[in-house]
């Protein structure tokens, strides 16, 4: 026992000669260079496939891959990732030095390559071990590669997309680069400052005594607290914020699979992703489309069999446009599919005792269609690994509901189906510029972004068109009401009480309405809050704030009150 201590400590102690403090930082780079790189590769292997001879993008995917490998070699416990990457490039120099052209079978294994690397990627970051059903997919992926033939027979499958292992959506977490690390301890440094120099001159100067140099001081501090507080606030929105076409790129590839599943071709077209948005809202808003999506393939769009007979072209289309406007989200979905069964929805609510026999009559046909998000509804007689409409569509309506949003449905029989969702902004902290105005006692807010002029209707020349006012503004007739006005859908002002108010011309996109108030008031920045659940949406209204005299403004939302006001105004003038 004491031979066995004395040999412990003969050992040298190599602890000296480690510097963790550089494998850290070399960790650190790593997942800093990778992030981005893994997240495009899903993307630009389906560049590939849509370009199987194209050498140009053979070589990016290569470079790609290079990146992985090379970096990942120094990071601890990283082999695992490094052999993987290993063989996908060398799967890539055959596909090169042979001039192969790039099969399905590549495109299946690459894809799964895709998904495994960012998996081990995060296994990384979080330091923890690899699940025994993960381990053993990454060792069957490399095995395959090792056998990989371009002729002969297909390789075996690969899984369906799974649900990474993240945490749930109240512990995940944002990357944040150094840059702007240091720039939030910059702006927490300046706040520090500011808090000792508001205690200061608290101590040193008396107000009565000396009010003038505590009005200069006092001044100095309210201009130094607006501008940090602009600077953290501006700050926070890019942190929470990505791209939209970054955070839908997984989109593409499971149109592909589940498709490739099903023994079905479709085509997808996705539009509108040039603008950044929030990064828990696109979570969600990506898990809705995943249910829509496999759900459109299974049972909307038909095989090739069924569409040859229907005449219609053997590749079914798909479509997904995500637009924002002003803040809320607008997720339009339309396949090309035979569009959904009323009547067989309609049986199965009826049996489930999600509408009553009574009701036919009456319900309408949307109605009937919303079915389909109630839990566990579904119109399949059998299950497939692909569920058919219906189930999981339950997580979409919960998803939309949790922001406060809405869902539409439009089909036609035999054409496809069109499902729009809409979710408004996070109810995060959002500071938004606007002007202050008073209209019957009540104080409102108009986002400054949207005004486009102000001034007394006394000047302005009026005229009444079916049950509307108009004003004249720069050769345009614009609409001239008050908030009561638009959402009544009649006139309730007299002439005097017009002309002795305020016109506040309020522009979205091409559309124009000028506001009716009592007087402008001043301009200022509000931290907006949602109604909530117990007042509900306001029509017209995005939210409230209370201002430093604890008066509670209403805040106007643009695009609504054009929506109202369109729904009032006849067809030649809402065009």
């Amino acid at each position: 026992m004491m031979d066995d201590q004395n040999d412990a400590n003969d050992l040298p102690d190599f602890s000296g000669l480690i510097d963790f403090e550089q494998i850290e930082e070399v960790s650190r780079v790593f997942f800093e260079e990778s992030k981005e790189v893994l997240q495009g590769l899903d993307a630009q292997i389906m560049k590939l496939e849509d370009a199987p001879n194209d050498i140009e993008q053979i070589n990016v995917l290569f470079r790609k891959v290079h990146t992985i490998k090379g970096s990942v070699g120094s990071v601890p416990g990283g082999q695992l990732l490094a052999s993987l990457s290993h063989e996908f490039e060398a799967l890539l120099t055959r596909i090169k030095r042979e001039s192969q052209t790039v099969s399905k079978e590549c495109i299946d294994l690459f894809l799964l390559s895709s998904r495994l690397m960012k998996q081990l990627a995060d296994a990384l970051r979080e330091k923890r071990d690899l699940y025994p059903e993960e381990l053993s997919e990454v060792i069957e992926t490399i095995t395959r590669y090792n056998g990989f033939q371009f002729s002969g027979e297909a390789p075996k499958k690969s899984k369906k997309i799974s649900k990474s292992s993240a945490p749930s959506s109240d512990e995940d977490g944002v990357w944040m680069s150094t840059k702007q690390l240091n720039e939030m301890l910059r702006l927490s440094g300046e706040l520090l400052v500011l808090k000792n120099f508001f205690s200061m001159m608290n101590q040193t100067v008396n107000f009565r005594m000396e009010p003038e140099l505590f009005e200069r001081r006092q001044s100095d501090f309210s201009q130094n607290l607006s501008k940090i507080t602009d600077q953290f606030q501006s700050q926070l929105q890019v942190i929470r914020k990505e791209k939209a076409e970054e955070s839908f790129q997984g989109i593409p590839v499971l149109v592909r699979q589940t498709a490739t599943e099903l023994n079905k071709t479709v085509n997808l077209e996705m539009t509108g992703l040039d603008f950044f948005i929030d990064k828990s809202l696109a979570k969600d808003i990506s898990e809705s489309l995943i249910h829509l999506v496999r759900n459109s393939i299974d049972h909307g769009i038909e095989d090739q069999f069924e569409r040859t007979v229907a005449g219609k072209p053997s590749i079914g289309q798909l479509s997904i446009e995500i637009t924002d406007r002003s803040g809320t989200i607008y997720v339009v979905m339309k396949d090309d599919g035979k569009g959904l069964d009323r009547e067989r929805i309609l049986k199965r609510a009826l049996a489930n005792e999600l509408i009553r026999p009574e009701e036919v009559g009456s319900v309408s046909d949307e109605e009937i269609y919303k079915c389909i998000f109630e839990p566990g509804f579904s119109t399949k007689e059998k299950i497939t690994t692909v569920s058919g409409r219906g189930v999981g569509m339950d997580v979409v309506s919960t998803l939309v509901e949790k922001y406060g949003g809405s869902i539409s449905i439009s089909t036609q029989s035999g054409l496809g189906t069109t499902f729009t969702l809409v979710y408004p902004a996070p109810s995060h902290i959002l500071v938004e510029a606007a002007m202050l105005a008073t209209w019957n006692g009540f104080q409102i807010a108009v986002p400054l972004t949207s005004v486009a002029h102000i001034t007394s209707c006394s000047g302005l020349q009026l005229n009444r068109i079916e049950h509307l006012r108009y004003c004249q503004f720069h050769n345009q007739t614009v609409p001239l009401l008050s908030y009561q006005e638009i959402r009544e859908d009649r006139l309730n002002l007299d002439e005097s009480k017009v002309s002795a108010s305020t016109a506040v011309f309020i522009r979205v996109k091409n559309s124009m309405v000028a506001l009716l108030v009592d007087r402008v008031e001043a301009q200022t920045d509000l931290v907006v809050k949602g109604f909530g659940n117990i007042v509900k949406e306001q029509k017209g209204f995005k939210g409230f704030s209370i201002l430093a005299d604890e008066k509670v403004t209403y805040i106007i939302d643009p695009e609504q009150l054009l929506a109202m006001l369109k729904q009032a105004l006849p067809m030649e003038n809402a065009a």
